[in-house]
């Protein structure tokens, strides 16, 4: 019996991808495990957005080929962005284990198609063998790749290149298969989905493409990642507004409450705009959730402009927000401009604004005790369950009847802390 194992760097995109990777090696007959040290093959996918996720893979595949060394096994594969960007150090620190390179530049079809045709001299398999079927509640299904935008701080649009948008058709068809395979919920895809169709000479793209996805029978929640504020307009929320399926969650990227900094970090709006669209939000889907990402510390970031991150993540008052320190990255604007900030003060304006924001969710997901919510039931272990609510909360909760993965429970919330929810069917 041959195994893999598949360690994740990284976003949703990559998540998709490592599904992809994850369905070729059932193809082949292998079976998956949870380590890599029982694993004959292992696929690292990486994400080369912050230093330190390159650093981990870095260690990994040196880690691997430790094991390599001492039993022969398990072979290595490194995907995605670093791949792109650091060949040279992966063949280096992998040495003999490495089995292959598939870097993040090439659309995932045809690194997919790579890995078959490598496993398949590495097995003398065909593709029909031993397949293992996988079902699944949600899947992630990308509809644009790479990234035209070029923000100062961001190494996508080099590791990723520049948009390509599939045909609409493609994603329907994609996604109704999914569905017909008994998936519930679909999870759109893109660096800036809200940019989808632009390359195709279809300006209302995006909104097309929720309308049409949204049409499609028994898809029970539909949901998308991850829109640019720049492109974001109080039409389009309108337009959301109408179809049935899209769940009420808008994960919404300001990265900044600063017009120096957004002007600075090249975003291509103010933060004007961006409260204007959250006050449309707010109005059109007044049951919503919001979300968001913010850098602290990017250069030049003085402590008046982080003092406006703090008044707007105050005035929004986010669900929850991915906040991070800003991290330099190769060949980007941003990592040779004067005024970098030290590690120190980055440390303490990423902890102060945590506490906040810890206390806003806290606060938000608290107002949510009391409720009956549906909850689409992603794991059950034991006596718990878990799963989502439309808002994309995470809810643990004991039933008084049997639930699988893929039901839809009523679940009345009965506590919650500033991470998720609690509660009872």
């Amino acid at each position: 019996m041959r195994t893999f194992a598949i360690v994740n760097f990284g976003c949703q995109m990559n998540e998709y991808e490592s599904e992809k990777f994850r369905e070729v090696f059932y193809d082949f007959g292998l079976v998956e495990v949870s380590s890599i040290e029982e694993a004959d093959i292992v696929l690292f996918n990486s994400c080369a957005v912050r230093e330190k996720s390159e650093q981990k893979l870095i260690s990994s595949v040196g880690y691997a080929r430790s094991l390599y060394e001492k039993y022969g096994r398990p072979y290595v594969i490194v995907s995605g962005c670093v791949a792109s960007i650091k060949e040279r150090k992966i063949k280096e620190v992998a040495r003999d284990s490495l089995f292959m390179l598939s870097k993040g530049y090439e659309l995932i079809y045809e690194r997919v198609n790579e890995l078959r045709s490598e496993l398949s001299k590495y097995l003398n398999a065909n593709n029909s063998l031993n397949k293992v079927e996988v079902h699944r509640v949600f899947a992630y299904v990308p509809v644009i790749f790479g990234c035209n935008s070029f923000c100062a701080y961001c190494i996508v649009p080099a590791t990723k290149g520049r948009e390509k948008s599939r045909p609409i058709n493609e994603v329907l068809d994609e996604v109704k298969s999914l569905v017909d395979q008994g998936v519930k919920e679909i999870v759109l895809l893109g660096q800036n989905i809200n940019h989808y169709g632009y390359d195709l000479g279809k300006q209302e793209g995006f909104i097309e493409l929720l309308e049409e996805v949204g049409r499609i029978p028994n898809l029970k929640r539909l949901r998308y990642l991850t829109p640019h504020p720049a492109y974001f307009t109080k039409e389009l929320v309108k337009r959301m507004r109408r179809i049935d399926t899209l769940m009420p969650h808008f994960h919404l990227p300001v990265q900044s409450g600063s017009n120096k900094i957004l002007s600075l970090m090249k975003r291509g709006y103010t933060k004007e705009h961006y409260l204007e669209i959250i006050e449309t939000i707010k109005k059109e889907f007044p049951e919503a959730s919001i979300t968001t990402d913010i850098i602290v510390g990017f250069p030049n970031e003085s402590e008046e402009d982080f003092l406006e991150t703090i008044n707007l993540v105050k005035t929004v008052q986010f669900d929850k927000s991915f906040i991070a320190a800003y991290s330099k990255r190769p060949n980007t604007p941003a990592a040779t401009m004067e005024g970098q900030i030290d590690p120190k003060t980055k440390k303490e304006r990423l902890n102060y604004l945590l506490k906040i924001q810890n206390e806003i969710s806290l606060e938000k997901n608290k107002a949510y005790i009391g409720g009956t919510y549906e909850v689409l039931v992603e794991n059950v272990k034991g006596n718990k369950a878990f799963g989502r609510i439309p808002q994309d909360k995470l809810v643990i909760f004991e039933s008084s009847f049997e639930v699988h993965p893929g039901d839809l429970a009523n679940v009345l919330i009965t506590d919650a802390d500033f991470i998720h929810l609690r509660g009872k069917a």
